[in-house]
């Protein structure tokens, strides 16, 4: 004879189901474009206030890392392995906006991403309280191509698969 599920065991099932499957991303990453195979990058490693996010051939760099800064549910903060700073849109929060860098200020919503779940570790990164989706200006996959805001497309070049990385230099 089955016994009955109790109120509790039904609780404890479901927080388990539910923290099961929200698996938080803790660590240093690389952040590679499905479409083009290339990572996210300050542009020419430099860390000066708004220099630009961009499309760069994968490397095992500092400034490839990104250290990812749990928020809250699905949302992260990003901080650069070598610039110590993150990025944000360069101007206001509008469809074909570049990213840019800037110092982390951990209560500023421009600087907080939440990233999607598509497949095992893959991603859409949404700016967080907008409709806006981190994507490469460039389809082909160009060096140096800006990454900008772009409304949702669910298509390869909105999608963001993250390995860990320890970087070598």
């Amino acid at each position: 004879m089955k016994k009955p599920i109790t109120i509790t065991g039904f609780c404890f099932m479901l927080i388990f189901s539910i923290t099961a499957s929200a698996q938080v991303i803790q660590g240093n990453y690389a952040i590679k474009n499905v479409q083009t195979g290339m990572l996210l990058r300050v542009k020419d490693a430099h860390s000066e206030n708004g220099t630009p996010l961009v499309a760069y051939y994968p490397e095992n760099w500092k400034c490839m890392t990104w250290n990812f800064k749990h928020v809250d549910g699905n949302t992260y903060q990003l901080q650069n392995l070598l610039t110590h700073k993150t990025f944000q849109p360069k101007s206001s929060s509008d469809a074909g906006v570049a990213l840019e860098e800037q110092p982390v200020n951990t209560n500023a919503a421009t600087q907080q991403y939440e990233f999607e779940k598509v497949d095992k570790d893959v991603f859409m990164i949404k700016l967080k309280g907008t409709d806006l989706y981190v994507t490469t200006s460039d389809k082909k996959g160009g060096v140096n191509s800006q990454i900008i805001l772009a409304k949702k497309t669910n298509t390869k070049d909105q999608y963001w698969g993250i390995y860990e990385q320890a970087p070598t230099m």
